[in-house]
């Protein structure tokens, strides 16, 4: 995490160096909730007169479904400031992404719910693995197995199959990096 923030820092650092005009910034990564506002306290530090709109436009993508993902989204989440700057920065990306994502699928809101959103997602995300892996513990006892439980369940429309697949973990950096993000957020200190 403290990698991240450092990366954003220094990033922004680079933007303001070497920006000659107003620009917008787009924060795509999964960042704790605020790294708009480090950014824009490095943007607006030397008073050049530069101005600067950041807005939090997280990813969602997943590993072997990106392309697809990018191409025909769940949905694109824009947060900007609700300022009238900040509300023209966050129309001009929306035009960018009406270029092929349905206006019914981009999501507008305010930077922190933007950012937070991302947290969220995959917190909620993890906590199904950890459940169903959970889950396995408990039929391995009951001679159940876990793959006939999950299939059951995951036909449940209200539930649905994704994440419902039993493993070691959840596997992979971000879940985790992005728990802990969210934890440091609710608690104020790190979990």
């Amino acid at each position: 995490m403290a990698a991240d923030l450092q990366y954003w820092e220094k990033t922004a650092r680079t933007i303001l160096k070497n920006a000659d005009s107003s620009k917008i910034i787009v924060e795509k990564s999964t960042l704790p909730v605020k790294t708009a506002l480090a950014m824009e306290r490095i943007l607006t530090s030397n008073g050049n007169g530069i101005r600067f709109d950041v807005l939090s436009n997280p990813e969602f993508l997943a590993e072997g479904t990106a392309i697809s993902d990018l191409e025909d989204p769940d949905r694109v989440l824009i947060g900007s400031r609700e300022t009238k700057r900040g509300i023209s920065a966050r129309d001009e990306l929306v035009e960018i992404y009406a270029n092929w994502v349905s206006d019914e699928k981009i999501l507008t809101a305010n930077i922190w719910s933007s950012e937070l959103s991302k947290l969220v997602a995959n917190a909620f995300l993890a906590q199904r693995i950890s459940s169903i892996n959970a889950i396995s513990a408990l039929c391995e006892k009951a001679d159940a197995d876990v793959s006939e439980v999950a299939r059951a369940v995951g036909m449940d429309s209200r539930i649905g199959s994704k994440f419902l697949n039993a493993s070691v973990g959840f596997g992979g950096s971000c879940f985790k990096k992005d728990i802990l993000n969210l934890c440091t957020e609710t608690n104020g200190r790190k979990c």
